[in-house]
């Protein structure tokens, strides 16, 4: 696996931590919403980030594209 896609899983495992979901709603949401393809391209930003503003920048990139809120991220 390419650490992209590591890093993509990580990702995902973290968003449905805290937005409290099931794999399978984050995996629709992102597909949804072309998130795969969004933390692939800002990687090289992203990775370097906690996971509280991953979370965060994630759902101001769905929100930014379909203008949906995902509600409030708690730490």
């Amino acid at each position: 696996m390419r650490k992209e896609d590591d890093f993509l899983i990580y990702c995902m495992e973290r968003y449905r931590y805290y937005k409290n979901l099931s794999g399978k709603d984050v995996a629709k949401l992102f597909e949804k919403h072309g998130v795969y393809s969004y933390i692939k391209q800002y990687f090289e930003s992203l990775h370097t980030m906690g996971d509280y503003y991953i979370v965060q920048d994630i759902d101001d990139y769905i929100r930014d594209t379909d203008g949906i809120y995902c509600g409030k991220t708690d730490s």
